[in-house]
């Protein structure tokens, strides 16, 4: 028994494994005070939960997985774990009658947060009503166009997140260098370390999105993204 725990010792040790941990803290790092924060996928929802239910760290935002948002007894027994959400009936499930889509959602609730999403909306009903959203750290807010005679915090010049871009964009993770024998994919530390690729890259495309606009703070903003991307993955990266 000795014998096989010091052979499997290197693979099995998790005492020093922080990657969701780490990957909770940016993720809640990305969005403002008190921002309703719609999140999906397992390793997003638990790992942001768990920081602020065990570590007490930014309970100020309210977290609504997507997927739960579909579930009859969501809205009814955890509406009021989230104070001040607005939900317009009874679920998140566009084709019932008593359900609501994305558009819905965030109309009911713009302008009280700033709203954002993690792994994307569930629908694009949002976009008929104007909205877009702009990248910030690893997660996504929706926003509307700039007017001059009706600004808000909640409406993003596209300028200025180029000019700042150095300062949201999700920074390189000390698990860069992951260990891929030992953290496969399926693994949830593959799953964060590919979520950061994945942000970083939502970045770049944003950034070239934004060239025709402002060329003169977004190529360097691109130029900013690509640099970190091909420092942190060169065979992703060319």
């Amino acid at each position: 028994l000795v014998w096989w725990a010091a052979r499997q010792w290197e693979a099995m040790d998790q005492s020093r494994n922080s990657v969701v941990l780490h990957f909770g803290k940016e993720l809640l790092d990305s969005v403002p005070r008190n921002a309703l924060f719609l999140t999906m996928t397992d390793l997003a929802t638990n790992a942001a939960r768990y920081l602020q239910v065990c570590h007490h760290y930014r309970q100020d935002v309210l977290v609504a997985d997507q997927n739960l948002l579909s579930a009859d007894w969501f809205v009814a027994g955890q509406a009021r774990n989230l104070a001040g959400v607005a939900f317009p009936r009874a679920l998140y499930w566009p084709s019932r009658p008593d359900g609501f889509d994305m558009r819905e959602l965030v109309d009911a609730n713009y302008g009280k947060f700033r709203v954002m999403t993690f792994a994307g909306p569930k629908d694009k009903s949002f976009e008929a009503a104007g909205y877009r959203q702009v990248p910030v750290g690893y997660a996504e807010e929706f926003v509307r166009p700039m007017d001059p005679h009706n600004l808000s915090p909640w409406q993003v010049n596209e300028s200025m997140w180029a000019a700042t871009v150095a300062a949201h964009v999700p920074r390189t993770p000390p698990y860069v260098g992951l260990s891929l024998s030992k953290y496969p994919e399926g693994t949830w530390e593959y799953k964060a370390l590919e979520e950061y690729f994945i942000a970083v890259n939502r970045y770049g495309l944003f950034a070239f999105d934004l060239l025709h606009v402002s060329p003169a703070t977004a190529v360097p903003a691109a130029i900013h993204i690509f640099s970190q991307g091909a420092r942190d993955l060169p065979e992703r990266c060319g």
